[in-house]
C-alpha cells in the first residue's frame, strides 16, 4: 500500500522539493531489479517481491524476455534522515539493450541526474560508454552504483584483498571513460585559430569535480539481487565513535591505500608498501564476505543470529529457522545496509534541483547547431532565465514532450477515460464536423472525396471502437510555469521559428497549433494518478494530444519560445522490412496501426516507397520483432506478410588492383586518365561533356560523412539568402577539415584548389559524394549562398541547376543495383554548349532537360569505366564470453564473413571481452545462434558502426592460369559481392544474370515408369 497520498504529492511540488533522476546501464546489468527496490521504499510492491517482479517492465514480452524494452517513470517520496526534509523523485527506468537506445534519449533529456550502474563481473561494457556519453553531454549529475558485488564472492570465489583490487579497476575504467568523453569535448569545443601557442584547452579546465570518488560520496557499492548498498559515508560514521577517528579523516582513508593503525589510533596510508589490509577491506569487506559465508556457504544459524544481535537487528524466530537461505541473507541486509535508503538519500544529496539549471544546458535545449540565442529576438532571449529559474510563478509556461506513450484505456483513471477515448457519441460528433466541412466545400465548387454511400458514413460498427483501444499519453517535463487543466497551449512544430514572427499579424505563426489542457497525470510505474497541476521541475503526463503530437513537441504558453533541440540518438535504424495485410480489404487498418506505431516508438521510422511498399525502419531485430507484435496486437490488430529484412547497400569504386585473386601479381596498362574520361553529348548534339569519377580517398569521405547533418542545415538555408552566424562558422570548419583531408589524402589526379572548385555534394546535398568543376563553364560556387553570382544569366543559372540536379540523380542510384553511391567523385573535365536554336529544343524539349539526363548518364557511364564495388553496413558486436566457449563464439562469426577486432581477458576473471564486426546483412538470428552454441553462455549486442567496401569485384570471372587452377574454369566459388547484388536487383524487379536452367534433361524424367 502506498504510503503517501497524491495530494501530499502536490504540496511537495509547489515546495520544488522535486528531483529527476534516470537509471541507466547495459543490458543485464540489475536497474530494473534496483528500481523495484525503490519502488518497494513506498509500499507499492511488497518488500519481499522486489527484484522478483519486474514493476516497471509492464509488457509481457518485457516479462518473457527479462530485458527493458521502453522507459518508465515512477514518482517516489523520500524523507532524509539526516536532514528531516521530504522530497519527490521522479524516477524513470530506460531500457539497456541497443536496440531501444532511442528510449534512453527520451529519458535523459527531461532528467537532471542519472544514476549509472556497472556489473562488477563484466566491468565497463559498450553500452554502459555509452550511457556515460548521454549523461554527460545531456549535463547530468551522475551517481555510479557498482552492483552485484556478490559475485565476486559467490561466482569468483575471491578474497576480500582480491575483491578490493577488482573494484578498484573496474572504478578506474569507469573514470577512464568519463574522462575521454570529457577530453573529447573540449578540444571539440576549442577555438584552433585563437591558439597561437601550444598550450591546450585541456590544461584550463577544472575537471576536480568530475571524476566518481567513493569518498566524495557519488559512488554506491550494492548487491540488488540481495537488497543491500553502502557508501563510505555510511561506515565512516558508523565507526567515527568506535575508533574515536574523526570521520573526515575517515571518510578520506576507507577508500584507497590507506590502513589502520591500532597502536596510534590513526589512518596511514601505503598499505600496500607495508603489506597492511586496506581499511576498506579491513571494515567493510570483511564483515560482508563473512555473512555470506556464514549464512549462504556454512549455513549456520546459530551464527547468524549472533551476528544479528551484533549488528543491532531483530530477526524473528520465523526468519532463523527459514530454510531458504538467500531470504535470511536478504531480511538481514535489509536491515542493516538497506539499498533504497542509500540510493534515494544519494540522489537527494547529489542530483541538483531542477531550478539550479545552467545557462549552458539553457542554450543547448533552446539552440540548435545552426542557431545562436544572440540571433533570436529579444522576447526569445529573456525565455532563458525562466529555462534556468524554472519558476512555477512564471507566466511563461514552457513543456517539453519527450514521447507519446500508448496505455491501456484502463488504466486512466475513470474521469479521464472520456476525455481521452472518445466514446460513440463523440464519434458521432466529429463525423457530422467532417460531414458539414465535406458539404461546405462542395458548396464553394471544390473536388472532395466522400463516403460511397450515406449507409457507410452513418453507421458506427465496432471496428469503429476497436480503433479507439489505445490512449496515448504525452510524456514531459514543466520546464517553466505551472501548467493546469484547462490552460491554451501552443504546439510548436520542428520548423517554428521565432525570427519570423510578425507580432502584429492576428493569425497564429507558421507551425504553430493551439491546444487546451484537458487531463494531467503523475507517473506510478503501471498506474496513473490523475493531478489538477504540475509545477516547474516536475514529470508530467497530458492527455488529449495524440491528435497534435506524433513524437516529441514543445508547448508554451508564450510563441516566442523556440522549439526544443531534437535528442540525439545513439543507433541508427539500418533494419527495414516490407509489411502488408494478408487480407488486402485490411490496407486502411495497417496504414492506421502504421500511424499509432510511430506515435508510440521514438526509436522506429515509418515509410512509403515509391513502389507503394509501407517499410518499417528499425533499430535491430529484437526491436523490429517488437514493432510486428504491437502492430498485430495493438495498433492494427490484424494478421501481416513480413518480408524478409532489406538491408541498405551502397556502390563505390576503387583503384586498380594490383594483385589477382590468388595474390599473383597483375600486369598494369598503361592506362592514363584520358582513357578513363566519358564524352556524352545531349539529344539536340548542342551539347557535350567530358566526365571523369574518381575515388575519394576515405580521410575525405570521414569529413563529408561527420558533417552529414551540418550540411543538411546548410542546403536548406542557402536557398534563404541570409545564414546564421553559427552556420558559418561550422562551415569554414568543414572547409579547412575538407582543405587538410585532401592535403593528406596527396592524390595527384585532384587539383591544389580542389576545395575551391567544389560544385555540389550528392545524394540530396549532404551524401559522400563531391562534383568538380574544372571546365571553363561558370558555376554557382558551393561556399556561396545561391544568388550570390547575380551577374549570371538567367539561361545560366538554369543550365547549372540542370547539370547538379543531373549529379543528384546520378549519386541517388548507382548501375550496379540501384543504390546510392558512396565515397566517388565526379569532375566535370569539359563542358560545350552551343546556341540552341527553339525548333531543336522542340523536337527535343527544353535544353535544362537534355543537360540533366545527359549529366547522369554521363556520371553513370563513367562509374562504370572503374572498378566497382559494392559497400555493406557493418554492426559492430562485443561479447562478454567465457574462456571454454571462446573458440565455438569465433567459429560463429567466422561463418558470418565476420572479423575480430579484439579479445581481451578481463582483469580478475576468466571472462573474455570480444569485439567483432560483422555485415548487417550476415546477422539476421546470429543472436539465437550465438547462444545456442554457447549454452547460453555469451550474448551479443549488435550496434551500427559504419560502412565498409567488400573488396571482391561482382563481376569477377577467372582471366589468368592461376585463377584457373585455383577456382576452376566455371568458378563456382561463391561471389559474395554478386549474391548480394543479385539479391537486391531481385526485390527490386531489375534484370539478374542467371541461367535458369543449365542441362534441360536433368530437369525431366526421361525415362517413362510402366
Amino acid at each position: 500500500m502506498r504510503h503517501v497520498d497524491i495530494e501530499r504529492f502536490g504540496e511537495l511540488q509547489r515546495k520544488r522539493n522535486v528531483r529527476n533522476v534516470c537509471i541507466l546501464a547495459h543490458v543485464d546489468h540489475g536497474k530494473t531489479t534496483l528500481a523495484d527496490y525503490l519502488v518497494a521504499s513506498n509500499g507499492l510492491i511488497s518488500q519481499k517481491m522486489a527484484g522478483k517482479l519486474r514493476y516497471l517492465d509492464s509488457r509481457a514480452d518485457e516479462q518473457e524476455r527479462g530485458i527493458t524494452m521502453k522507459s518508465s517513470s515512477v514518482t517516489l517520496h523520500y524523507k532524509s534522515i539526516r536532514e528531516d526534509t521530504e522530497i519527490l523523485i521522479n524516477l524513470i527506468d530506460s531500457p539497456g539493450h541497443v536496440d531501444f537506445s532511442g528510449e534512453v534519449s527520451t529519458a535523459v533529456r527531461l532528467c537532471d541526474g542519472a544514476v549509472i550502474l556497472v556489473d562488477v563481473v563484466e566491468g565497463v561494457c559498450p553500452q554502459t560508454r555509452i550511457c556515460l556519453k548521454q549523461a554527460y553531454m545531456e549535463c547530468l549529475k551522475p551517481i555510479l552504483v557498482l552492483s552485484k558485488i556478490d559475485r565476486l564472492f559467490l561466482e569468483k570465489q575471491m578474497k576480500p584483498h582480491d575483491a578490493f583490487i577488482h573494484l578498484s579497476q573496474v572504478l578506474e575504467n569507469v573514470n577512464a571513460v568519463y574522462a575521454s568523453i570529457f577530453a573529447s569535448d573540449v578540444m571539440a569545443k576549442e577555438d584552433v585559430t585563437s591558439n597561437n601557442d601550444y598550450t591546450s584547452a585541456l590544461e584550463n579546465v577544472d575537471d576536480s569535480k568530475l571524476y566518481f570518488l567513493p569518498e566524495a560520496g557519488n559512488v554506491i557499492f550494492c548487491s540488488a539481487l540481495d537488497g543491500w548498498g553502502f557508501s563510505i559515508m555510511q561506515f565512516a560514521v558508523m565507526y567515527e565513535k568506535k575508533l574515536g577517528v574523526p570521520r573526515a579523516e575517515l571518510l578520506k582513508a576507507m577508500w584507497g591505500n590507506y590502513y589502520y593503525n591500532a597502536k596510534t589510533n590513526s589512518c596511514l596510508s601505503g598499505a600496500q608498501e607495508k603489506a597492511r589490509k586496506p581499511m576498506f577491506v579491513q571494515f567493510i569487506l570483511e564483515n560482508i564476505w563473512h555473512i555470506y559465508e556464514t549464512i549462504l556457504v556454512r549455513k549456520d544459524r546459530e551464527k547468524m543470529g549472533v551476528i544479528a544481535e551484533k549488528l543491532g537487528i531483530n530477526l524473528t524466530a520465523r526468519d532463523l529457522r527459514s530454510t531458504d537461505h538467500r531470504h535470511q541473507l536478504k531480511t538481514l541486509f535489509s536491515q542493516w545496509l538497506p539499498l533504497s535508503n542509500i540510493v534515494l538519500e544519494s540522489i537527494y544529496k547529489y542530483v541538483p534541483a531542477p531550478y539550479g539549471m545552467s545557462s549552458e544546458k539553457a542554450e543547448r535545449l533552446m539552440c540548435s547547431l545552426n542557431q545562436d540565442l544572440k540571433s533570436y529576438p529579444a522576447e526569445t532571449q529573456v525565455l532563458q532565465e525562466d529555462f534556468m529559474k524554472s519558476d512555477p510563478e512564471s507566466s511563461n509556461k514552457i513543456v517539453f514532450i519527450s514521447k507519446m506513450c500508448a496505455v491501456d484505456p484502463s488504466q486512466l483513471p475513470k474521469d479521464d477515460r472520456d476525455k481521452i477515448v472518445p466514446t460513440l457519441d463523440e464519434i458521432q460528433r466529429r463525423r457530422e464536423i467532417v460531414r458539414q466541412k465535406i458539404q461546405d466545400r462542395q458548396t464553394m465548387g471544390q473536388v472532395v472525396v466522400a463516403p460511397t454511400t450515406e449507409e457507410d458514413s452513418n453507421e458506427i460498427s465496432s471496428e469503429d471502437l476497436e480503433e479507439c483501444n489505445e490512449a496515448f499519453i504525452a510524456f514531459g517535463r514543466v520546464f517553466s510555469g505551472t501548467l493546469r487543466k484547462g490552460d491554451k497551449m501552443y504546439v510548436l512544430g520542428p520548423k517554428h521559428d521565432p525570427k519570423t514572427i510578425d507580432p502584429s499579424a492576428s493569425e497564429l505563426p507558421n507551425y504553430v497549433t493551439e491546444v487546451t489542457i484537458s487531463s494531467l497525470f503523475i507517473f506510478m510505474g503501471r498506474e496513473l494518478e490523475n493531478i489538477d497541476e504540475v509545477c516547474a521541475g516536475n514529470i508530467v503526463g497530458i492527455g488529449g494530444l495524440d491528435n497534435h503530437i506524433i513524437q516529441t513537441a514543445t508547448l508554451s504558453s508564450n510563441y516566442f519560445c523556440p522549439p526544443f533541440t531534437d535528442m540525439e540518438l545513439i543507433a541508427t535504424p539500418i533494419l527495414r522490412v516490407a509489411v502488408e495485410p494478408k487480407v488486402t480489404q485490411d490496407m486502411p487498418k495497417l496504414i492506421k496501426g502504421l500511424k499509432l506505431l510511430n506515435q508510440a516508438d521514438p526509436c522506429v521510422q515509418v515509410l512509403v516507397q515509391e513502389t507503394g511498399e509501407h517499410v518499417l525502419l528499425t533499430l535491430g531485430e529484437v526491436h523490429l520483432d517488437r514493432c510486428i507484435l504491437d502492430l498485430e496486437n495493438r495498433f492494427a490488430r490484424i494478421e501481416l506478410n513480413v518480408s524478409k529484412p532489406i538491408v541498405p547497400f551502397r556502390e563505390t569504386i576503387v583503384t586498380k588492383a594490383t594483385v589477382d585473386m590468388v595474390n599473383e601479381a597483375v600486369v598494369q596498362k598503361n592506362d592514363d586518365i584520358e582513357s578513363q574520361i566519358v564524352t556524352i553529348t545531349t539529344a539536340n548534339r548542342k551539347c557535350s561533356l567530358d566526365i571523369l569519377a574518381l575515388p575519394l580517398p576515405g580521410e575525405i569521405v570521414e569529413v563529408l560523412d561527420k558533417s552529414t547533418e551540418l550540411l543538411k542545415i546548410y542546403s536548406k538555408n542557402t536557398s534563404g539568402g541570409c545564414l546564421p552566424e553559427k552556420t558559418v562558422k561550422s562551415m569554414k570548419d568543414f572547409r579547412e577539415q575538407l582543405s587538410k583531408a585532401f592535403e593528406a589524402a596527396d592524390c595527384a589526379h585532384f587539383p591544389k584548389t580542389v576545395v575551391e572548385r567544389l560544385w555540389s555534394i550528392g545524394p540530396r546535398k549532404c551524401g559522400a559524394n563531391i562534383l568538380l568543376n574544372l571546365s571553363d563553364f561558370r558555376h554557382n560556387s558551393f561556399w556561396e549562398p545561391l544568388g550570390a553570382l547575380s551577374n549570371k544569366s538567367l539561361d545560366e543559372s538554369s543550365l547549372d541547376n540542370s547539370l547538379v540536379s543531373g549529379f543528384q540523380l546520378a549519386t541517388l542510384s548507382g548501375p550496379l543495383c540501384e543504390e546510392p553511391l558512396y565515397g566517388v567523385c565526379f569532375i566535370l573535365m569539359n563542358c560545350k554548349i552551343e546556341n540552341d536554336d527553339g525548333a531543336a529544343e522542340s523536337n527535343f524539349g527544353p535544353i535544362s532537360g537534355q543537360l540533366m539526363s545527359a549529366m547522369k548518364e554521363g556520371c553513370r557511364r563513367a562509374f562504370q569505366k572503374q572498378p566497382q564495388r559494392l559497400v555493406t553496413p557493418m554492426y559492430s558486436c562485443n561479447i562478454v564470453v567465457n574462456a571454454e566457449v571462446l573458440g565455438k563464439l569465433y567459429a560463429v562469426i567466422g561463418r558470418r564473413n565476420g572479423r575480430i577486432l579484439s579479445g581481451d581477458l578481463t582483469e580478475g576473471s576468466d571472462n573474455f571481452s570480444v569485439t567483432a564486426i560483422i555485415p548487417v546483412i550476415e546477422s539476421f538470428n546470429f543472436a539465437q545462434e550465438i547462444r545456442k552454441q554457447t549454452s547460453g553462455l555469451a550474448s551479443p549486442q549488435l550496434l551500427f558502426s559504419h560502412w565498409e567496401i567488400l573488396d571482391i569485384d561482382p563481376f569477377w570471372v577467372p582471366s589468368t592460369e592461376e585463377e584457373y587452377l585455383h577456382f576452376g574454369e566455371k568458378a563456382d566459388t561463391e561471389n559474395r559481392a554478386k549474391t548480394y547484388m543479385d539479391s537486391v536487383r531481385r526485390r527490386k524487379g531489375l534484370p539478374v544474370e542467371e541461367k535458369i536452367v543449365e542441362h534441360a534433361e536433368k530437369q525431366r524424367t526421361l525415362g517413362k515408369n510402366k
